[in-house]
């Protein structure tokens, strides 16, 4: 009897040692071959959401690297309705999305983005799927965000969008360039200042990026119920459009004004509330009567009057890209510092209330000028 039990022990350890613990389903990893050794990784995706159309990706599946999603380029980038310019020259991958240029490496994590250097969590990949097809795959988040494209992952599913820099307008109908002015609108574009990649200045816990949004979606409460508006947005989400499609909107759609929203910052002492415009450009972008140094005169007293913080006045920029670019009187706002604590408390606070009262500033504006 005991030999025969000392026997089953020894069945039954020899089988606890051939079993592993735990099952790793298979199903739920991609296993490519990536300079020239097979790799096996999770985080297994078989779809995703681009414009809100549903790419399938069974023979090129997303999967995790370093806490990166990684997502085949042709499917997602180029395919796909972005229709991203992609241009591979053997370890070189290059995307282009409007005027973002990106240059990537084979198994790297740096990454050239309109010239300048900066790094990725996970590297570009050149991998080989099961099915025979090398194709480059690239960590979403990262080359989504500073191409300015939108990136969301909620509830498992990655959700990818153009970003809205090419035209959001406070009118539902379509119409073409010259319809704004053809309907006796006046046309508009507002500038949320940095975005996506581009924090803009930080201080006391806040981004710059996130009040210039906020002041303009309260602008835009505003307009979207004004008909004497055409308004187009840089942006209206967390994306990074580039400084030259900034000005190229405004450009391209005529618009007859252009304001931008910005934070300042400095010292922990520097305080109050200034306007930029472009003396060099005063001139030829006049329009109607309209300049760019009246613009930023009336908006500077409106603005200081809202914000209830020093008048610091009117100052000329020959150096800034949008203010350089437009072709119609232009300003940029620089609501406060938020590097002084009870500014960037103030601000944070009324970002919403601003741009209600910077829509009043507008219309007061083009009123005093005999527009509306």
């Amino acid at each position: 009897m005991k030999r025969w039990l000392s026997l089953l022990m020894v069945i039954m350890l020899c089988f606890s040692l051939t079993v592993p613990a735990t099952q790793v389903d298979a199903s739920s990893r991609v296993t490519v071959v990536y300079k020239g050794k097979t790799k096996s990784f999770s985080g297994k995706k078989t779809y995703s959401y681009v414009n809100n159309s549903k790419i399938k990706l069974s023979k090129q599946p997303i999967f995790m690297k370093n806490g990166s999603y990684m997502g085949p380029v042709n499917k997602l980038f180029k395919k796909s309705s972005l229709k991203v310019s992609v241009k591979s020259s053997g370890n070189i991958l290059t995307l282009q999305y409007r005027s973002n240029i990106i240059v990537l490496k084979n198994g790297s994590r740096n990454i050239t983005v309109n010239g300048q250097s900066d790094r990725m969590n996970a590297p570009a990949m050149l991998v080989t799927y099961p099915s025979g097809k090398t194709k480059w795959v690239v960590p979403l988040k990262s080359v989504c965000s500073r191409l300015g494209i939108t990136y969301k992952l909620k509830n498992g599913v990655i959700k990818m969008k153009g970003a809205v820099n090419s035209a959001t307008t406070s009118s539902s109908s379509s119409s073409n360039n010259n319809s704004a002015a053809e309907n006796g609108q006046i046309t508009l574009v507002l500038d949320a200042g940095h975005g996506g990649m581009d924090s803009g200045a930080t201080g006391n816990g806040y981004r710059e990026k996130n009040m210039t949004l906020s002041i303009l979606l309260g602008a835009k409460r505003m307009f979207d119920n004004d008909s004497r508006f055409k308004v187009y947005y840089t942006r209206t989400s967390d994306s990074y459009p580039s400084l030259t499609d900034r000005s190229n909107l405004a450009n391209n759609y005529d618009a007859d004004l252009f304001v931008s929203i910005h934070i300042n910052s400095a010292s922990a002492s520097a305080h109050g509330t200034e306007t930029l415009y472009n003396s060099s450009r005063n001139t030829v972008t006049a329009k109607d009567g309209m300049t760019s140094r009246e613009l930023a005169s009336y908006i500077q007293r409106a603005v200081v009057s809202t914000t209830g913080f020093t008048n610091r006045g009117l100052k000329n920029r020959t150096d800034l890209s949008v203010l350089n670019r437009t072709k119609m009187p232009a300003c940029l706002i620089e609501y406060g510092f938020i590097s002084n604590t009870k500014e960037a408390r103030e601000m944070n606070a009324n970002t919403t209330r601003y741009g209600q009262e910077l829509y009043q500033a507008i219309v007061g504006y083009l009123q005093s000028e005999g527009k509306l």
